[in-house]
C-alpha cells in the first residue's frame, strides 16, 4: 500500500480548513445533518413534536461558583465603605439593638445609652455656661464706666481675662457634649442618668454587632459596624484555567440581581490551600438583594469572538455516542451532533452545523431518536 505524498496531504488539509474559515456558524464538519427521520404517516398525528428557534450568542458560561459580597467606598463621591459606630461615653445599652444584616439609613437611631457621665458632662456644660454669661455681662459693664472714666484700665483688662478664661471653660464643656453627641446643649434637660441616642452616620447594613442589651459600655467602645452598599465588589474563586484572558470582557452574574458584574481585576496569586485565584467585578449599580459579607452563586460570562448557539438543554441527546439535537430543516427532521462548551439558566452552549434557520426540538425527542434508529417503523 503506497503512503499519500506529504505535499499532498498538506493541500488537502489547507483546502479543508480553507472550508472550515467560511462556515458561517460551524465549527464542526459539515458531514453530519444529512440524515433525516422518516415519520410514518400513521405517527405523524400522535409525534407532539415542540421546537424552538435558535438562539446566536457570543456570551459563554465559562463556571459556577461562590462569590463573597464586599462593599467598595467611592472617593469621588467622598463615600466611606464601612462606619465603625462608638460609644461617646460610659454608659449601660438600654432598649433593641440592630441585629446583623439590618439596613439602616444615615440619621437613623441605632443604640440608645443611660449614662451618668452625660448627666455630669450636662451639669459642668450649664455651670460653665452660666460662668461665661455672667463673665461678657462683667466685660459689657467695665467696657462702659471705663469709657466713662470711672475704672481703671487694670481692672479692665482683668475683667477680659477672665471672660477669656470663661468662654474656654465654655467650649470645652461644649466640645465634650459634642463628643457625645449633643450640638444643641442648651436644649438638653439635666438629670441624674441622661439617656444618649446613637444615629448611624452612613447609609449601609450592619455588618458586625459587638453589644447586646443591658451591657455596660465605655467612651470609645466599638458598638457596631455598618457597611456601605451603594458600591459593591464581587469575589469569585476559579480555577486558573478557566480565569478569563487580561483583555477579555468578563463579568459575573446573579440570579435575582438585574445589573451583572463586570470583572475588573484578577488576583493571579494562586491560594495554596484550594489551587484558586481570585476574580473581583464590581457592577455599575449596587444590587439591592445583597449585603456586604453574604455569601452567594455567580456564573462567569465572557464575551468570545465565536458565535454560540445557545439551545434549551432538554434538547440534548445521544446518539451514536454523541450530543446531538434533533432539528426541523427544510420540512425534515435531522439529527445534528454538538459540541457543548458551557450551560447556564437551563441553556446549552454549543457549536455544530447547525443553520440560522434551524428549528430545535424540544419536545418528542425519544419518538424521533427512535425512527432515527430505526425503531418503530414498521
Amino acid at each position: 500500500m503506497m503512503n499519500r505524498p506529504i505535499h499532498t496531504l498538506s493541500m488537502s488539509i489547507l483546502a479543508s480548513l480553507i472550508l472550515l474559515s467560511n462556515a458561517s456558524f460551524a465549527e464542526e464538519p459539515a458531514s453530519s445533518g444529512d440524515q433525516t427521520i422518516a415519520i410514518p404517516a400513521a405517527m405523524q398525528p400522535n409525534m407532539n413534536i415542540t421546537t424552538v428557534p435558535l438562539q446566536f450568542t457570543q456570551q459563554l458560561p465559562i463556571t459556577r461558583g461562590i462569590v463573597h459580597i464586599s462593599a467598595s467606598a467611592s472617593a469621588l463621591a467622598g463615600e466611606s465603605a464601612s462606619a465603625q459606630v462608638s460609644s461617646p461615653a460610659d454608659g449601660q445599652i438600654i432598649g433593641a439593638v440592630p441585629q446583623i444584616g439590618e439596613t439602616v439609613k444615615a440619621g437613623q437611631p441605632l443604640i440608645e445609652i443611660a449614662s451618668p457621665q452625660l448627666a455630669q458632662d450636662q451639669a459642668q456644660w450649664a455651670m460653665a455656661n452660666a460662668q461665661a454669661t455672667v463673665a461678657r455681662q462683667d466685660l459689657s459693664r467695665d467696657q462702659s464706666l471705663f469709657a466713662d472714666g470711672l475704672i481703671a484700665k487694670k481692672r479692665l483688662e482683668a475683667t477680659r481675662a477672665n471672660t477669656r478664661t470663661a468662654d474656654a471653660t465654655l467650649q470645652a464643656a461644649a466640645e465634650r457634649m459634642r463628643l457625645a453627641g449633643i450640638t444643641n446643649p442648651d436644649k438638653t434637660k439635666s438629670s441624674q442618668t441622661a439617656k444618649l441616642t446613637i444615629a448611624a452616620t452612613i447609609d449601609g447594613v450592619i455588618t458586625q454587632r459587638k453589644v447586646i442589651t443591658g451591657e455596660r459600655v465605655t467612651a470609645g467602645q466599638s458598638l457596631l459596624e455598618i457597611t456601605a452598599q451603594n458600591h459593591q465588589w464581587w469575589l469569585m474563586a476559579v480555577p486558573p484555567a478557566q480565569a478569563p484572558a487580561a483583555d477579555a470582557q468578563a463579568e459575573l452574574r446573579i440570579s435575582g440581581c438585574s445589573e451583572p458584574a463586570p470583572v475588573r481585576l484578577i488576583d493571579l496569586t494562586v491560594d495554596p490551600a484550594s489551587q484558586m485565584i481570585t476574580l473581583r467585578a464590581q457592577p455599575k449599580v449596587a444590587c439591592t438583594a445583597l449585603r456586604p459579607g453574604q455569601i452567594s452563586t455567580a456564573t462567569l460570562w465572557v464575551h468570545s469572538t465565536k458565535t454560540f448557539f445557545a439551545v434549551p438543554i432538554i434538547s440534548l441527546t445521544e446518539m451514536d455516542n454523541r450530543t446531538q439535537i434533533i432539528v426541523h430543516r427544510d420540512g425534515q427532521y435531522r439529527p445534528v451532533p454538538v459540541t457543548q462548551h458551557g450551560e447556564a439558566d437551563g441553556m446549552a452552549y454549543v457549536t455544530g452545523p447547525l443553520q440560522p434557520k434551524d428549528q430545535v426540538v424540544t419536545a418528542g425527542i425519544s419518538r424521533l431518536k427512535a425512527l432515527a434508529q430505526g425503531m418503530g417503523t414498521e
